[in-house]
Parts: C-alpha cells; sequence; structure tokens
C-alpha cells in the first residue's frame, strides 16, 4: 500500500474530510448555515476545491454528517446514562441533562443543532429525523419499564417527550426562556414523570376494572 508523509491515501482523505468538518462546524455555528458556502469551507480548511467533492455531495450534506455524529454523541452518552442500575428517575434525569447541557458543554454543536440545521436542505432534514427517533427509542425503553394499559402508545408519548424538551432547549438557547440549567432539567423531569405515573396510575385502573 503506497504512503504519502507516513499516511496512506485512506488516511490522508479521512483527515482531509475530519478538516471539512471541523471547518463546517466552526463556520456554521459563526456565521450560519445561510452565509457559508462550500467556498468557504475549503478556505478554512486550507483545502483545494476538489477535495470537498471527495466527502460531500452538497453543503447539506456535510451539515448532515455534522448533526449525524452530534447526535450519535449525545445517544451514545444517554445510553450509558440510563442503562445503570440507578433508580427511574435518576437516570430519566441524567439523560435529559445531557441533552439539555450540549449548548452549554459545546456551543458550537449546540446551535448547529438546535438552529443551524433546521435552515439546512432535505438530507439534514432526514438525519435530523433518524437522530430524533434513536433519542426517541431511548425514552420509550424508559417508559416500558413501568406496567402500561395497553391502549398507551409509548412510541407516541416518547416522540413527545423528546420533541417538548427539543423546543425548550431552542426557546433556552434562543433567549426565550429565562432559566438555568437545572431548571431545565427540572422541567422535563417534570413531564417525563407526568407521563410515567399516568400510564402507571391508569394502568393499575385499568387492570382493576
Amino acid at each position: 500500500m503506497r504512503t504519502y508523509g507516513g499516511a496512506t491515501a485512506e488516511q490522508r482523505a479521512s483527515l482531509r474530510r475530519r478538516r471539512l468538518m471541523e471547518s463546517g462546524l466552526e463556520l456554521f455555528a459563526g456565521r450560519g448555515y445561510a452565509h457559508t458556502s462550500i467556498s468557504a469551507v475549503l478556505r478554512h480548511a486550507g483545502l483545494k476545491d476538489r477535495y470537498f467533492a471527495e466527502s460531500f455531495s452538497s453543503l447539506d450534506d456535510l451539515m448532515a454528517a455534522l448533526v449525524r455524529e452530534i447526535y450519535e454523541e449525545q445517544i451514545a452518552r444517554c445510553a450509558e446514562a440510563i442503562g445503570t442500575d440507578q433508580p427511574l428517575r435518576d437516570r430519566a434525569r441524567n439523560m435529559i441533562d445531557i441533552v439539555v447541557g450540549l449548548p452549554l458543554e459545546d456551543p458550537e454543536k449546540g446551535r448547529v443543532k438546535l438552529t443551524e440545521s433546521l435552515g439546512a436542505g432535505p438530507v439534514t432534514a432526514r438525519e435530523r429525523r433518524l437522530g430524533l427517533r434513536r433519542m426517541s427509542g431511548l425514552v420509550d425503553s424508559l417508559l416500558r419499564e413501568r406496567p402500561l394499559d395497553p391502549r398507551i402508545d409509548t412510541a407516541a408519548l416518547s416522540v413527545a417527550v423528546v420533541g417538548a424538551i427539543g423546543e425548550m432547549s431552542l426557546s433556552w438557547f434562543s433567549g426565550v426562556l429565562d432559566a438555568s440549567r437545572e431548571d431545565l432539567v427540572d422541567q422535563g423531569l417534570f413531564l417525563f414523570e407526568a407521563i410515567t405515573e399516568h400510564t402507571s396510575a391508569t394502568s393499575r385502573h385499568h387492570g382493576s376494572g
């Protein structure tokens, strides 16, 4: 296998892709997706024009790759948080804290996920839907730990929980909500517990009828 500067062609391509993603993240978060061009990303990454098409088909494709990576990181952390032997409430709280805390822990990724990705194209939109579906699946697994009325659709409720927490995070990030990280986590947990308590209560009532 031929190498150049100690790296194979595949390794060099992978490094160029990473540079493009890092530049895209910084520019999308700083300038905004609407004000970023492929040329600007290439200049920022210090790469020649021909190298963009090597990794991405469009600016939308680059944004989608960033959104996919952000979701993968969060989902991995959330899965680890809920996979412990802690009480359900604590595991749910830890997961919500991970989701809500992104803009504080990594403001660039927070802006890209919460705001800039909304203005991208269909490739990014599809990636966002996949990420939300996977995140909802984690919430669904928590909801199913409690006895449930068979009439209750936990898949639908889990989408509602993830959507509500996402909208709260967006409103907070946009300055609409004046709250602390702990406040948002508390509100998200109240919502989750209201659903679990209601579904459990409904199940008990339905079972005793």
